[in-house]
């Protein structure tokens, strides 16, 4: 798991990424869990039109806020992004 400064380094490395226009990861929440679910990206309102793979450790969820890799022309979800903000 991330503590919460390599989370927000994180953050700030696939901002700086997706400013090219090949964004190698990309942020997003999905939208429909089927065999191979819909993502609505970061910064877009509507869903995605296709279905994206994912690793076999990660269950997707609707809601769930994941990260996305770019491989061969598409993307692959890689897992669920966890926020750790210290409460106190």
């Amino acid at each position: 798991m991330l503590n919460s400064t390599e989370f927000r380094d994180l953050i700030r490395d696939i901002v700086q990424e997706e400013m090219g226009n090949q964004a190698r990861f990309k942020i997003g929440t999905i939208a429909s869990a089927h065999e191979k679910p819909t993502v609505t990206f970061a910064g877009e309102s509507q869903p995605s039109g296709k279905g994206y793979s994912f690793l076999e450790s990660y269950t997707p969820s609707v809601g769930d806020r994941v990260l996305l890799t770019r491989t061969k022309g598409t993307y692959v979800i890689l897992g669920k992004l966890v926020s750790t903000v210290a409460m106190g």
